[in-house]
């Protein structure tokens, strides 16, 4: 369910009239659509392939830190 609220002309002139300036700081600055996308790209980790899995659960077995083979390793 949603619900209309109703403001004055002059708020909404002045709301209009903030978000076209952080509009231009943001056009002055290069940032325009561009800034989530960018950081969660250079956020990402690689995905771990499955021999890369493997390798890394036999080199735990290995050096004892890990008593045994996950379930799904098992042969």
């Amino acid at each position: 369910m949603s619900k209309k609220v109703t403001i004055p002309i002059e708020k909404y002139e002045c709301l209009r009239g903030h978000l076209q300036e952080a509009i231009e700081i943001f056009n002055s600055l290069g940032m325009v659509g561009s800034l989530v996308n960018h950081n969660e790209a250079s956020n990402r980790i690689p995905k771990e392939t499955k021999t890369q899995k493997i390798n890394k659960y036999k080199d735990l077995i290995g050096s004892g830190k890990r008593v045994k083979k996950p379930n799904h390793l098992k042969k």
